[in-house]
């Protein structure tokens, strides 16, 4: 009985490698809900602000469109970024919780098991899903 590869064994280890591939790729392409992160000198976070109202108005077949969707922003050096996050996860894992920052403030509220909020200087409220934390 010799052990050698057939084109079935072959086909096989190809599919499992690509389909490792692909798996990991989509990990790693997800995206947090409503904030989107640069990472180059500044880290510039936008976010939805949670403290204005979108606005939206009906379209000629019946719908309705988005047509102002009101953005915060947050820059940060990359060491005050590793800041943020250190203080998003502990925030995550207490109730009631505030922690006040030159450029920011993080607050977790015990009526919201899901959700972490932080604030601006210009008070635009971000919200930070707990189960995107670790994207960060």
């Amino acid at each position: 009985m010799k052990n050698k590869f057939e084109l079935i064994d072959y086909f096989m280890v190809f599919a499992i490698i690509f389909f490792m591939l692909v798996g990991t790729a989509s990990v790693f392409a997800q995206d947090l809900k409503g904030i989107q992160i640069d990472k180059s000198e500044i880290v510039t976070i936008t976010f939805e602000d949670g403290s204005r109202d979108k606005l939206y108005q009906n379209n000629p077949s019946g719908g309705v469109d988005l047509v102002y969707n009101p953005m915060g922003e947050l820059k940060l050096t990359p060491k005050e970024y590793e800041r943020f996050v250190k203080l998003i996860k502990k925030a995550s894992k207490r109730t009631n919780s505030e922690y006040k920052e030159k450029k920011y403030i993080i607050n977790s509220y015990s009526w919201s098991d899901d959700s972490v909020y932080f604030v601006n200087n210009e008070n635009h409220i971000g919200e930070l899903f707990i189960e995107d934390i670790d994207k960060l």
